[in-house]
Order: structure tokens, then C-alpha cells, then sequence
């Protein structure tokens, strides 16, 4: 049981980062998608899904599934489908939002059921005329039939370089049972202009463990 939820944790990894989501709601009728893909050097290989759309002025809904396969080919994931609601103003540079889905994790045999709580905070700011933003994501998920916990800690700092580039640096920390799992991502996101999607190119580096660091492609659309 415990290497499956040990691998679990390296999967949360590879979800969508708080770039993506965060505190920031879309606008009624407005969504987003991305795909992501990542591999490591070992032949471990991860796939993620986002979606998000904004139901109503202060709801947003979305989807978020996750694999990973590492090089025996063994396969596991997550599935997470939620509501995001606004806490507090939804103007001015600080915004917050509360976070509740309902998902499960599964393997090559074991499927077990998934609860996930959250609380984000987002500040946007300029530096140089360019617009940046900064966001903090703290998330819980809870597995009620083995008692099991996943709590995850996300941030995003984010800077529009050009008209066409952005550059983003995230951290991801998570802790099961007292292991501990850590990473930092750079990133460039490139805009093309005339396009309706955007191309993040980055790599995952762990703070232990750096034989497994991946390179990582995603597709961004905003519809």
C-alpha cells in the first residue's frame, strides 16, 4: 500500500500547476484547457488533463486528471472534478478562493475514492509596465477507505516577458504520512500572436532525488 501512495505523490507533481488555476476564477461562460506531458530520463512518463470553466460570476467547475508510467510500465493516477468559489472581493490586486472536488486514485489494481479540499491566494502586480502575478495554493485530499492524506502546497511566480513570452517559476511540495516530496519548475510560455493557444516548455527538477528530473511540454486554450 504505502509505494502506491509514495507514487501517487510523484504524480501530484505533474498536475497542473497554479498558474493554471489559483485564486483567479474565469468569467461566466469563458473556460480553459491545457494538456501536459512530462518524461524523465529513467523512462517515467506523465499525462495530465485541465479544464476549468466559469459557470457563473463567482463559481468556476472543472476537471483534472492525472497519469503517470514509470519505466515497468506500471500506471497510476488521479481524477479530480471540482468547484471553485470566490472568498472575498473579486477586485483589486489580492484575490482568494476556496477549492472542493471529489476524485479517486487509482492503480493497476486498486481504485480508491478521493476527497480534495483547497484555499488559494493570488496578488497580481507590475514590474517595468509588464504584468506579473504571484499565487499560493494549499490543497488536502483525503482517502477515506485506507485513512490516507495527500497535502500539497503549489506556488507561481509569473512575469509577462514580452507581448509574446512569459516566464514562470512554480514549486510543488507534498506530504503523505511523513514523506515528503519537492520540486521547482521554470518554465517559458510562448504566445503566439494570432493564436488561440499558448506553448509551455519547462522542466521538473526534485529537490532529492535530481536522476529524476523531466522535461515538460504542455498546450495551453483559452476558449
Amino acid at each position: 500500500m504505502k509505494p502506491f501512495f509514495l507514487t501517487c505523490l510523484t504524480l501530484l507533481y505533474f498536475l497542473p500547476s497554479a498558474s493554471q488555476a489559483g485564486a483567479w476564477l474565469r468569467e461566466t461562460g469563458t473556460g480553459f484547457v491545457s494538456l501536459s506531458f512530462g518524461a524523465t530520463r529513467l523512462s517515467d512518463t506523465t499525462n495530465a488533463l485541465y479544464l476549468e470553466y466559469g459557470l457563473t460570476e463567482n463559481m468556476t467547475i472543472g476537471l483534472d486528471i492525472s497519469a503517470f508510467t514509470n519505466s515497468q510500465d506500471v500506471r497510476n493516477g488521479f481524477g479530480n472534478l471540482f468547484i471553485r468559489r470566490n472568498l472575498g472581493p473579486t477586485t483589486g490586486p489580492h484575490r482568494f478562493a476556496y477549492e472542493v472536488g471529489i476524485g479517486g486514485l487509482w492503480g493497476s489494481d486498486m481504485r480508491l475514492p478521493t476527497v480534495k479540499t483547497g484555499v488559494s491566494w493570488g496578488y497580481g502586480f507590475t514590474q517595468n509596465d509588464r504584468p506579473g502575478w504571484v499565487n499560493l495554493d494549499v490543497a488536502y485530499i483525503y482517502e477515506p477507505e485506507m485513512g490516507q492524506h495527500i497535502a500539497k502546497l503549489d506556488g507561481t511566480l509569473g512575469l509577462n516577458l514580452t507581448d509574446f513570452t512569459a516566464g514562470l517559476l512554480e514549486f510543488t511540495l507534498s506530504e503523505q504520512n511523513n514523506d515528503a516530496y519537492g520540486a521547482v519548475m521554470p518554465a517559458l510560455l510562448f504566445k503566439p500572436k494570432g493564436r488561440a493557444f499558448n506553448v509551455k516548455v519547462g522542466a521538473e527538477i526534485p529537490y532529492k532525488e535530481t536522476e529524476k528530473s523531466a522535461l515538460k511540454l504542455g498546450l495551453w486554450h483559452r476558449f
